[in-house]
């Protein structure tokens, strides 16, 4: 309760919607009207450096759902690491807020990002360059506290918003989220009279995929408010409610977890599910596509008969993944253990077709190549 008392006068703000849903709007009026904190305002459109967007000016949207319709797995593309270094970035603010020192880079490759990163505070007037450091810093001029630092993004998927929520966790710090909701409609529209506008289908997939602050079923979202902005931002209707949200996140900062807490293991609990269903629905389909290429090769007696087999041994797969879960870490299990799972897999079928199918090559029955 000491760390939290400390770093209460500190804040993060989460703004997520649709590209048009005026969220950086919001964060302008937040920042020239809101008598009780200081409003620090982190554009992600600002501080993400050019190599993510391809050198283009369609923005980061097309280089982000580029990836999440690839569907491979992968968390190494040039959007994903730019997020995570705002991210650092972001921490190193932090650090410097809460023990009232230098604002020092983030170690690693974050040079373009930062150097973003510090022209958006520096427009804010809120560090100005240091003298007399070996190492290049940056003192802080914050004028008046609570500080509120509010991240304007579209923050679609709650994953994204989480990782704010993890770094409020770490340094006990209030954290809250504003989710500006507008028809597709209205965004579209307002869109194209912008200069730099987003594709329209961009729009339209980024609505079809947002994952809106769900506080009933994730308890870490319960400072969460709900804006329609249809109508434009009301700041003399939002700010009394924007207001309370902000200062009863100040006053009830996130708690550390504890290393064995009840927390964790729900957490740990849920993971471990999601693997085991990730698994489960790539061995359907794998059943899937193995019946259809047999169908018509065989009776249905031996279809039938196969298919049960198939099932059994997608049973034995899927409990032999739980111990597996059980044994080692959940991370471990997710980069290796489906993918083994998977490959005892392909070869039980073999083994299962042989004495149905002698004539038939069954090795051409193989498992999806890609985990979604």
């Amino acid at each position: 309760m000491e760390e939290s008392a400390k770093n209460s006068h500190v804040g993060l703000c989460v703004l997520c919607g649709l590209p048009g849903a005026g969220k950086s709007t919001l964060a302008r009026q937040l920042k020239n009207g809101h008598n009780l904190f200081s409003v620090v305002i982190i554009s992600y459109d600002d501080v993400m450096a050019d190599g993510a967007f391809e050198g283009d000016s369609g923005h980061k949207y097309r280089e982000a759902f580029c990836q999440s319709e690839n569907q491979d797995g992968s968390d190494t593309s040039q959007w994903k690491q730019q997020r995570q270094r705002i991210l650092q970035c972001l921490e190193s603010l932090l650090v410097a807020l809460l023990t009232c020192s230098a604002l020092k880079p983030p170690s690693g490759k974050t040079e373009e990002t930062w150097s973003r990163f510090i022209k958006c505070l520096e427009s804010q007037g809120l560090i100005c360059a240091g003298e007399d450091s070996e190492d290049v810093c940056w003192s802080m001029n914050v004028k008046s506290i609570p500080v509120y630092i509010v991240l304007d993004d579209n923050f679609y998927y709650q994953s994204m918003r989480y990782e704010v929520f993890q770094l409020a966790r770490e340094y006990s710090l209030g954290f809250c989220q504003i989710y500006l909701h507008c028809p597709v409609d209205c965004c579209l529209l307002r869109n194209n009279r912008r200069q730099n506008r987003v594709m329209d289908r961009t729009i339209t997939l980024m609505d079809s995929k947002l994952e809106r602050p769900n506080p009933e079923k994730n308890t870490w979202e319960k400072a969460s408010l709900d804006l329609d902005t249809s109508n434009g931002i009301e700041m003399d209707d939002f700010m009394g409610r924007i207001a309370s949200l902000m200062t009863q996140a100040l006053e009830n900062p996130v708690l550390p977890m504890e290393e064995d807490s009840e927390e964790k293991e729900k957490d740990r609990c849920i993971c471990a599910a999601n693997v085991v269903h990730q698994a489960d629905q790539n061995l359907r389909r794998l059943i899937s596509e193995t019946m259809q290429t047999v169908k018509g090769l065989m009776s249905a007696k031996d279809m039938k008969r196969i298919a049960q087999e198939l099932q059994r041994t997608k049973s034995k797969a899927l409990d032999q993944l739980r111990q597996t879960i059980a044994a080692r870490t959940v991370h471990s299990a997710a980069a290796d253990g489906i993918s083994s799972v998977q490959s005892s897999f392909r070869e039980e079928v073999d083994c299962i077709l042989q004495p149905y199918l002698p004539k038939v090559h069954v090795d051409t029955f193989t498992a999806p190549s890609s985990v979604s």
